[in-house]
């Protein structure tokens, strides 16, 4: 009898033992390393101009950061704004700055806002491969695009009628004239089309059409295409070939969790990486001082 119950004693030991390694080894499967609540998610939605470089930093982010994942979706900046206002993300990408409506409803929210702008986005005007102008005034280009009947003659080039090609709608031809013709209306005369690379496509086509597109465009294009310089008194030698606009990544001030990711945006590898896409560095100035 008492040997069983030595036997029976020693079992038990031996059971929590086995019962406690096996918690233990459950526990470092389950909790050990790096866990899915450990990791750090970061939703970043908004613009699709800025997906392409946005989604080369997370990639490159996430080499470095293997807790860190990434969930990416460009519906426009509008949505992107209204997904961080409304906390299903932490970060909007935006090819404008917030208007009026969305800074309110962020005040109303009591969110303060951090913008970051972290790229710009250019816009180059183009004439077609083997037209000899290869610089012009922005006076000279606000005439072209909004006077009927302009000739390449009166800005030093051979006696033809100059074709003005634009897009439709967007905020390039909104940029455009503002920046470049002071809010006049386009030309009647100009042939329209629905994108960036229509523009490249029907002044690449016709020897003295002129237009302007994005940057990312026009670069691949060169074959077909050539840029104009912009002259202006203000003009920095190396940022003349293209008028640019800031591209924002917005976020809510206080989030830990993205300051590691948002200080990589504007260091020198994530900024170098944008040239590759078409982009320019945030710093960059501008054909035009704004």
């Amino acid at each position: 009898m008492h040997r069983d119950q030595n036997l029976a004693a020693v079992s038990g030991r031996i059971t929590l033992a086995a019962l406690i390694s096996i918690i233990s080894v459950a526990g470092f499967a389950l909790g050990g390393g790096e866990t899915e609540e450990e990791q750090t998610r970061i939703i970043i939605s908004g613009s699709s101009n800025l997906h392409p470089f946005v989604a080369a930093w997370a990639d490159a982010f996430s080499k470095s950061s293997e807790s860190t994942v990434f969930s990416i979706d460009s519906e426009g900046t509008s949505e992107g704004l209204a997904d961080l206002l409304s906390g299903r993300a932490q970060i909007a990408m935006a090819s404008r700055s917030m208007n009026e409506e969305e800074r309110l409803a962020a005040a109303r929210a009591r969110l303060d806002i951090r913008e970051t702008v972290v790229a710009r986005m250019g816009i180059a005007v183009i004439v077609a491969k083997g037209n000899p102008i290869g610089s012009m005034t922005i006076g000279d280009l606000a005439e072209v695009f909004s006077e009927p009947d302009t000739n390449w003659q009166t800005y030093g080039g051979p006696d033809h009628p100059i074709t003005v090609v634009r897009k439709d709608s967007g905020w390039s031809p909104g940029f455009f004239r503002d920046r470049i013709m002071e809010g006049r209306d386009f030309t009647s005369t100009a042939i329209v089309v629905d994108s960036k690379e229509a523009v490249v496509a029907e002044v690449g086509s016709r020897p003295w059409a002129i237009g302007f597109t994005g940057m990312p465009e026009a670069i691949p294009a060169l074959d077909r295409v050539a840029l104009v310089r912009i002259v202006s008194d203000t003009s920095n030698s190396e940022a003349t070939y293209a008028l640019s606009r800031p591209l924002y990544l917005y976020s809510i001030e206080g989030t830990r969790s993205i300051e590691p990711f948002l200080a990589y945006t504007v260091g020198p590898e994530a900024q170098e990486m944008i040239v590759e896409t078409g982009f320019y560095p945030a710093d960059q100035s501008d054909a035009v001082a704004e």
